[in-house]
């Protein structure tokens, strides 16, 4: 006969792993789309480390919009971008890359550049 407790840790497991599993095949499971606030970039982040995580950004979204012609490119400065793809990150991870940026409440939407 099996232990109450190791059933119910052996539940538990398998429904860990299904679970995992199951945002595997669907990422935007755990997208947060309704969290406060918005994450910007840091005026005082180191650039070399702004710049380099846009990049990484940019292999894992899609940055059309803050490409040439895209509603987000202007004005085209380093902070904008990464504001963008930082806030990127927040909203499908739920994490503001610290040392890079910062939540505020103040909508960074501009013109035609809305985020969410």
């Amino acid at each position: 006969m099996v232990n109450n407790s190791v059933a119910v840790f052996l539940v538990s497991f398998v429904l860990s792993i299904i679970v995992l599993c199951s945002c595997n095949q669907n990422p935007a499971a755990f997208r947060t789309q309704n969290l406060p606030g918005w994450c910007v970039a840091d005026t005082g982040a180191p650039l070399d480390q702004l710049q380099a995580f846009l990049d990484y950004g940019c292999h894992e979204f899609d940055c059309s919009p803050i490409k040439p012609g895209g509603p987000c490119f202007g004005p085209d400065t380093l902070l904008g971008h990464a504001s963008w793809i930082l806030d990127k990150f927040y909203r499908e991870g739920g994490f503001c890359k610290k040392g890079l940026g910062f939540i505020t409440r103040t909508n960074p939407s501009y013109e035609k550049c809305q985020y969410p």
